[in-house]
Parts: structure tokens; C-alpha cells; sequence
């Protein structure tokens, strides 16, 4: 399946290298088929959008069929827009991924073999019809793959574990008698404020440096 994608992939530069359009590239497409997969459909450009599409298949725009496109999605990083007639995969406004009632499109062989198999299950089995004991682990799955959720609960332990945070309660919470109220409440806004921005510094750096290794 990936196979016939790269092939198709191929073809398509070469004709977009030759200065031919998406209507014209669709029209001479020959089709490229790889076992049950025939990719015989051009839907975009910018991002090369692939689809196999056939008037035999008759899926239904279900609950199920949109977990189970929400499951292949949000592993990557990706959104998911559902009305009753398609579900549209999308980054950053682009459209990655596509399922329709009488095919699927995606922007990269790892995603059209897995909305293949996930939702028509052509090359494994559906994902769709999932029972409700599984759908926590997609949860999270998707939580895990959210690098914003994952920075926030980090931020979160941080805060509730670095010293300053601990002093700041401790000064709270216990009485002097030499600092007045309003000075021990504004040692603790400080000490949390502090606290605050290490946290924010250090996930920060902890990015810039897995982006740039």
C-alpha cells in the first residue's frame, strides 16, 4: 500500500514538474494499485492529497467511524472535523487526510495505509466499533501525543514540587510573629512568582533544545 502511494507520489511531481495542473494531473492519472488499493484520485496539491475511491464502498459518516479517524489523527498531532457526509483531517488550516462515503485521501503513506485499515479495513482491521473499555486508552494516547498537555502537567508538577513553592505554603500557613500578614502574603506572591518563571524558563529551554537535536 505504501509502495503504490510512492509510486503514485512519484508520478504526480514529475507531472507537476512538467508545469501541468491538478485538473489535467487528475485526468491522465493511470491509477496505481496495490492489492485491494487502487489510488486512482488527486483531491490536492499543496498538501499532495492521494485517495482511493471506489462507487462500490457505501460507508456511513457514524459516530464510530469518527472515533476511529479521531484515534489515527490525534496520534499525529492532528485535527479532526466531522459532518455527516466526510470527515476531514487538518493541520494548521491544510486538509492531511479525508474520509468519504465512497473513498479516502491522505497526504502520506503512513496515514493512508492507517485510514485504510482503520476505517475500511483494507489491509487490517477497522478500528471502527471500538467498545467503549477502549476508548480510555485512546484518550490517552491522544493526551501523551499532545506536546501543550504534556508541558502544562510538567509545569503543574513543578510547581507543586519545587522548594520555593513549598516555602511559599509553609509561609502561609504558619504564623509569625515578627512579619506581618501583608508582608508573609507578599513574600508567598513572590516565591510563586518565582517559582512560575523557572518553571516557564525551564520548559522553555527543555524545548528549544529537542527541536534543535
Amino acid at each position: 500500500m505504501s509502495e503504490a502511494f510512492r509510486r503514485a507520489e512519484d508520478w504526480v511531481r514529475q507531472q507537476l514538474s512538467q508545469g501541468r495542473d491538478l485538473a489535467s494531473i487528475q485526468a491522465s492519472l493511470p491509477g496505481f494499485r496495490e492489492g485491494p488499493i487502487n489510488i486512482n484520485r488527486v483531491l490536492s496539491l499543496d498538501p499532495l492529497l492521494l485517495g482511493h475511491f471506489d462507487e462500490k464502498l457505501a460507508l456511513k459518516i457514524s459516530d464510530d467511524v469518527v472515533r476511529a479517524a479521531w484515534k489515527v489523527a490525534k496520534l499525529r498531532g492532528l485535527n479532526v472535523y466531522s459532518s455527516s457526509h466526510e470527515v476531514r483531517i487538518v493541520k494548521d488550516g491544510l486538509t492531511h487526510g479525508l474520509v468519504m462515503q465512497r473513498g479516502f485521501a491522505a497526504s502520506s503513506p503512513d496515514l493512508f495505509s492507517d485510514l485504510a485499515a482503520s476505517i475500511f479495513g483494507l489491509g487490517g482491521p477497522p478500528l471502527r466499533g471500538v467498545g467503549v473499555k477502549d476508548r480510555w486508552r485512546d484518550s490517552i494516547a491522544a493526551l501523551v501525543s499532545d506536546r501543550k498537555v504534556v508541558e502544562v502537567i510538567f509545569a503543574v508538577l513543578l510547581l507543586i514540587l519545587l522548594p520555593t513553592t513549598l516555602a511559599a505554603a509553609s509561609l502561609l500557613i504558619t504564623p509569625s510573629i515578627t512579619i506581618p500578614d501583608i508582608g508573609r502574603i507578599a513574600v508567598v506572591i513572590l516565591l510563586f512568582y518565582t517559582t512560575y518563571y523557572i518553571a516557564k524558563r525551564y520548559i522553555a529551554e527543555n524545548i528549544k533544545t529537542r527541536k534543535s537535536s
